[in-house]
């Protein structure tokens, strides 16, 4: 008995793949996730970043920003039910209060023509060229 409630265990926390589609087991994961990439300028600093970030994490729907002051942008994931990318490009604009002025707009995408991932540099995957997506 105790090794089929180890069994059962390991398996609820493992999400075994034999469990259906719709299980409360397995969540769909990234079904109504956005991925965007942001250029951001203006920051000068740790302190910028940071406020960067705090602005994009406040928004309700966000659910991680990773800003990086030597790229000068931010990569976010949100829920796309609750959050615009305008939304997004707005709070950056806001971060900085009126001691500084952040700007933010897309990031240029480039999509692997083989096999759909994405990246912030034009190159090459999978022995297939990267192209520009809009």
């Amino acid at each position: 008995m105790k090794k089929i409630l180890t069994a059962l265990t390991l398996g609820n926390l493992l999400c075994v793949p034999l469990a259906r589609a719709g299980d409360p087991c397995c969540p769909p994961t990234g079904a109504a996730d956005g991925k965007v990439t942001l250029k951001v300028s203006g920051m000068t600093c740790d302190k910028c970043a940071a406020g960067v970030k705090k602005s994009l994490t406040k928004i309700n729907g966000v659910k991680a920003a990773d800003v990086s002051l030597d790229k000068g942008q931010a990569a976010v994931t949100f829920d796309a039910a609750k959050v615009t990318t305008d939304k997004l490009i707005a709070a950056v604009g806001k971060a900085g209060g009126s001691s500084h002025t952040f700007k933010a707009e897309l990031a240029d995408q480039f999509k692997c023509s083989s096999c759909g991932k994405t990246y912030d540099k034009a190159g090459s995957c999978c022995r297939a060229a990267t192209k520009k997506v809009q």
